[in-house]
């Protein structure tokens, strides 16, 4: 709705519009892409013979000779070596029409990137320097810019949503690109934005030199701590009580030893520490040592917490997560490796330490950046919530620069 908002012409009354106006942004992306697939996908195993004959857009061979009419005769060679003769067999109907999934809205129009990885090895042809574009692939980014009295959508620029497209990794020079290469071959003269994963440079340096790209960097998604839930807490909860019960109740062991056990292999939990069998009595506080550390690597791992979203600051709970991921890591600043410590180890934790030490020093960390994002990120509050230099430090870092 923001582009509409700002100007765009989205059209009246389509799929796109209705869409946009769903209350739920999961599913809203989720009918999305449904509606993309339902228009013919780029998947051709999926692909019915109605989406091919009722597909949006059908691009005839004398379209495409036409628009294709440009193109250096050494890459009209190549595709035809590695494709056939024009429309060749790739997403093209009975007609001889080559096909394209799309969902139009007023002046936008949306598609999936043509496919670029076929046969035994798709990945492989992903990136394969010298494979040539498919007659499929050419013929959506030539539809994409030939103007409308053409047969064409007349786009006036392209954004590339995702990281990493296949078109900025097509045949031809890695820099100073001729018509010849097909990258040059497929976008041409068209505009491209490319919102893209700030802590990726070097692809996105790829799509500049390669695709004319301009890169709209964004951040990270939202970084969150993952926790316990489910099976996993009711497994913590019982190394608790395992432990309350060794100190004033040995006699009770067995039992619970039975049902911490019974627990990890109702839950497939003992596959990945690589046991079939209950440990001996002997072994079984050992065992439950071991545990206790793979927990605390479970709950301690860093999860996406959502995606970002263009353009909208990380805020409250989310943006603390955000900041506090980000402060685990000593940072290299000033071109000085490990110039600000990490906020945990400021904080005074070591390597392999137990999951109750991790869990509070955790909790720690929590309140002083919940602390300092209270005074609006003011770097001179950090002296006020500790007495530490080494933690102040982190938390001036996490107020200006983070």
């Amino acid at each position: 709705m923001r582009r509409s908002e700002a100007g765009y012409d989205l059209g009246e009354d389509n799929e796109v519009l209705r869409i946009i106006a769903m209350d739920d942004d999961t599913a809203a992306g989720d009918a999305l892409i449904h509606t993309l697939i339902d228009a013919g996908g780029q998947d051709e195993e999926w692909l019915t013979s109605a989406q091919l004959t009722d597909s949006h857009v059908r691009i005839t061979p004398e379209q495409y000779e036409e628009w294709t009419a440009d193109l250096p005769q050494d890459l009209k060679d190549e595709i035809v070596e590695a494709w056939g003769a024009a429309p060749g067999t790739l997403f093209v109907n009975a007609d001889g029409h080559v096909v394209l999934a799309t969902l139009q809205a007023g002046n936008v129009v949306l598609l999936i990137q043509p496919p670029r990885g076929f046969g035994e090895n798709p990945v492989a042809i992903y990136h394969d320097p010298d494979m040539a574009p498919s007659h499929h692939y050419l013929a959506a980014y030539r539809w994409l810019r030939a103007q409308p009295d053409r047969g064409g959508f007349g786009a006036h620029a392209v954004v590339h949503l995702g990281k990493h497209g296949s078109m900025e990794w097509l045949p031809g020079k890695n820099a100073a690109l001729s018509a010849s290469c097909a990258t040059d071959a497929a976008i041409a003269d068209l505009p491209l934005i490319y919102p893209f994963l700030v802590n990726d440079p070097g692809e996105g340096a790829q799509a500049k030199r390669r695709a004319h790209a301009v890169i709209v960097d964004h951040l990270i998604p939202p970084m969150a701590r993952a926790e316990t839930y489910g099976d996993i807490a009711r497994l913590e909860q019982l190394l608790d009580e395992y432990g309350n019960i060794a100190a004033m109740d040995p006699a009770k062991l067995p039992a619970i030893r039975g049902e911490i056990w019974t627990l990890m292999r109702s839950a497939e939990m003992h596959r990945d520490l690589g046991l079939e069998e209950q440990p001996d009595d002997e072994s079984f506080d050992d065992f439950i040592m071991h545990v206790d550390g793979w927990l605390c690597e479970i709950k301690d791992v860093q999860i996406r917490d959502g995606l970002h979203v263009l353009g909208q600051a990380p805020a409250g709970s989310v943006q603390v997560d955000l900041v506090l991921a980000i402060l685990r890591a000593s940072q290299v600043w000033g071109g000085e490796s490990g110039a600000v410590s990490g906020l945990r180890a400021a904080l005074g934790l070591k390597e392999n330490e137990a999951t109750t030490v991790v869990d509070e020093i955790e909790a720690q960390a929590r309140a002083l950046v919940e602390g300092l994002a209270a005074t609006g990120w003011d770097p001179a509050a950090a002296a006020g919530l500790h007495d530490d230099p080494g933690v102040q430090s982190v938390l001036q870092f996490a107020a200006t620069q983070v």
